[in-house]
């Protein structure tokens, strides 16, 4: 030792001193590490279960609303209403699509199963029969079913007629979602853990090999263990796992848990290779320590340092940050990818925004048609007073000319009163339309004879049919509104003159097209298209054209109401209408109607009908309006009917149950407070089984027998009504049979 020279001393002290620190700190780093890693492996298995817990939660709303707005789908309540099972089995296939979930289960008011789609086999109508069934006694809308080997978390939501208020249900549609190996692997690759979906205790859907979730089923069941607490250390085969359990079904319902696992095994792996790191980096560090800082900071520091810079102006809405994109390394890897990721997230904003404003725009419209539609009421009971009376006044006898022409006038407005009023029940699609297969060609053709005249000489008009244009079915004397008010419109926007071109053509729409125009659904339509050179419109005026009541007209040049009643006709004929127009460069209208099967149905001219002779029955007229009440007695009183009158439906009871003679015919309104038409009827003819049923209605959809269920064979008059229309009515209702099977409604209706 006393030969060995200091500097040789020095190093082997210090050789000794590194080694016994290097030893320490692997020794320290070693239980630090194990330290840390279980506390994180802990952590991360509390955030992945955390994670699932929102995810669940977003899935959860998700599928509540997809339940609700397929719900309030008009085609499904119409679907629910024929309760035909055969029918909405058929059409249940369109729905499911539409959901874009796993599992649709479509029940009757009754909880009775009667569709039933699913993306896996194995889970029939009679086992979601009983999980349905399970379901309702528990009133549970959110529940997990578990049948033929597959897990579904599922929203139940009751289908309504008309508002959810009123409490009418029409049938129950049911969502799910199906949690299979595939929704494991995907959330396991997310957490970068082990997963298992349990029920009642055991794995139906895991990341685990079948040997360990037969060892975790076991583990589960064991007594005296409990995985629902916080982490656990859990052996599994030769590996030691760290789990949680969560459960995630309703208090009442099947236990479904989750378990996360994660490798402790695995994880500490890195020890041992750490080991010879650190030992190799504390011989090299001395020689290589400051070149490697320096590389290191050169070439990490200034990216990591923009890119973290980019990330906190994204944090404030900035999207347009510039990074400075490296090839060949990880830093640069990083970088595009959060440059692709900010691009989508910007483009995802902007679509969101987009949805939400059309989205508003759809409530607004539909505000507005219910109450353009409840107007439309209040006016037809209004007008039925007006021209009863004028009716009255003008079969008077001694009026002069004077008092005639007054009384003339009077109904002209009228009538321009009740055109007004059919223009707001198309805006809100309460009309009763008359559709028919029709050639669009034939219609466009016979309108094209009277538009030159009507749009004037200035105006150049063209048509273009399709030859082979498939029909449609639509009300013929709607789609001439149609034409009439777009031509009308197009006329007011070329007051120097221009040019008018329709043109029809068959056309498929795909489902990339169709996302283009939402809320269009791809398939074959016959196109209507509506052109003009005139002054066209700018972006703001092309958000409110179809509402009622707007117009960029002058005072008193127009209603605002023509695109309005486009708008209702096009929607319930089951279409679609698109504007294209930039200022100065024209408007462009295009129709999209559903392509009909068969042949076009050539309209029908209908002989006058001859006067209607009046008669001696007695009958009951139930209407809460006084003024149409007695103007409806008034009328049938002048026929010779022996006529009784009520208020309401309390009151006619009332009146039948002390009127001692017969009463031949109950003539009721539709809707009234307290007791309805349909109520009323049912409670008469109780008492009185020899009485006949009519009804009258200012509501254009509950004329189609929507509330006359009990009597669908009941004929329906619709006001505003003439004298000739109620004699017409009362002795069709009288003609025909107390024991008549049921059959379609029949409406009048004054034109």
């Amino acid at each position: 030792m006393s030969n060995i020279r200091l500097r040789t001393k020095f190093l082997l002290s210090l050789l000794a001193i590194s080694a016994g620190l290097t030893a320490a700190t692997l020794l320290i780093v070693s239980y630090s590490v194990r330290k840390r890693v279980r506390e994180n492996i802990r952590e991360d298995v509390r955030n992945s279960v955390a994670n699932y817990q929102t995810f669940q939660s977003q899935q959860e709303e998700s599928l509540s609303r997809s339940a609700a707005l397929l719900a309030n789908l008009p085609n499904v309540r119409a679907l629910m209403t024929t309760e035909d099972q055969a029918t909405i089995e058929d059409a249940s296939a369109d729905v499911w699509k539409l959901s874009g979930s796993d599992l649709l289960v479509l029940a009757n008011r009754t909880g009775n199963v009667v569709a039933l789609r699913a993306s896996a086999s194995g889970l029939d109508s009679g086992k979601a029969q009983k999980l349905l069934r399970q379901s309702l006694d528990r009133s549970e809308s959110k529940d997990w079913w578990f049948g033929g080997g597959h897990l579904y978390e599922v929203w139940i939501q009751p289908i309504y007629f008309g508002a959810p208020s009123r409490d009418m249900t029409v049938g129950l549609l049911a969502l799910g979602h199906e949690v299979n190996p595939r929704a494991a692997k995907e959330f396991a690759s997310v957490a970068s853990s082990e997963v298992a979906f349990n029920f009642e205790g055991s794995p139906v859907a895991s990341t685990l090999n079948p040997e360990l979730q037969s060892e975790l089923a076991r583990k589960i069941h064991e007594p005296g263990r409990s995985l629902s607490g916080d982490t656990q250390e859990i052996q599994l085969g030769s590996e030691l796992y760290l789990a949680k359990t969560v459960n995630l079904s309703p208090e009442a319902g099947p236990l479904v848990s989750l378990t996360v696992l994660k490798s402790f095994d695995k994880a500490t792996l890195f020890l041992a290779e750490l080991n010879h790191v650190l030992i190799g980096l504390g011989l090299f560090s001395v020689l290589a320590g400051s070149a490697l800082v320096f590389w290191i900071s050169h070439t990490y520091t200034k990216p990591l340092a923009n890119l973290v810079a980019g990330v906190r102006a994204l944090g404030q809405g900035d999207f347009s940050y510039p990074l400075e994109p490296r090839d060949g390394d990880e830093v640069a890897e990083v970088t595009d990818a959060f440059i692709r990721v900010r691009a989508s997230l910007q483009s995802t904003q902007q679509e969101q925004k987009q949805l939400e404003e059309r989205l508003r725009q759809a409530h607004k419209m539909e505000a507005v048609g219910r109450l353009a539609g409840g107007v439309a009421h209040d006016f037809n009971n209004l007008l039925t007073i007006i021209r009863g009376n004028s009716d009255l006044l003008m079969d008077r006898e001694g009026a002069d000319a004077f008092h005639n022409k007054c009384v003339d006038q009077i109904q002209k407005a009228a009538g321009r009163a009740v055109s007004l009023t059919r223009q707001l029940l198309a805006f809100s699609r309460m009309q009763v339309l008359q559709p028919r297969v029709m050639d669009l060609n034939g219609v466009v053709a016979e309108m094209g004879k009277m538009l030159p005249r009507l749009i004037g000489e200035h105006i150049e008009y063209s048509f273009s049919p399709d030859p082979k244009l498939v029909s449609v079915k639509a009300d013929p004397g709607q789609i001439e509104q149609v034409i009439l008010n777009l031509a009308v419109n197009a006329r007011d926007a070329m007051p120097a003159g221009g040019k008018l071109s329709v043109r029809t053509a068959n056309i498929c729409v795909d489902k990339a097209a169709a996302a283009n125009r939402p809320p269009m659904t791809a398939g074959q339509y016959v196109l209507l298209r509506v052109s003009d050179t005139g002054q066209g419109m700018d972006d703001a005026t092309k958000a409110h054209i179809f509402e009622p009541f707007f117009t960029t007209k002058e005072v008193g040049k127009g209603t605002g109401l023509g695109l309005a009643t486009v708008y209702g006709v096009v929607k319930q004929s089951g279409g679609f209408i698109w504007v294209d127009s930039s200022t100065g460069k024209g408007t462009t209208f295009e129709i999209y109607l559903p392509q009909a099967a068969g042949q076009a149905v050539s309209a029908v001219v209908e002989e006058k009908p001859a006067a209607i002779s009046g008669g001696n029955e007695t009958v009951l007229v139930v209407e809460d309006e006084a003024g149409v009440r007695e103007l409806a007695c008034q009328f049938l009183r002048v026929k010779g009917y022996n006529v009784l009158e009520a208020e309401g439906g309390l009151e006619a009871l009332d009146v039948a149950r002390r009127h001692l003679g017969t009463i031949h015919l109950l003539l009721t309104d539709m809707i009234m407070p307290k007791m309805n038409g349909d109520d009323l009827a049912a409670r008469l003819k109780a008492i009185r089984p020899e009485i006949r049923v009519a009804f009258m209605s200012g509501y254009s959809e509950f004329a189609r027998g929507d509330l006359g269920k009990g009597f669908p064979g009941a004929p329906v008059l619709q006001k505003p009504f003439s004298p000739a229309s109620l004699v017409e009515i009362v002795r069709d209702a009288l003609a025909r049979p107390l024991s008549s099977p049921a059959c379609k409604s029949s409406e009048l209706q004054v034109t």
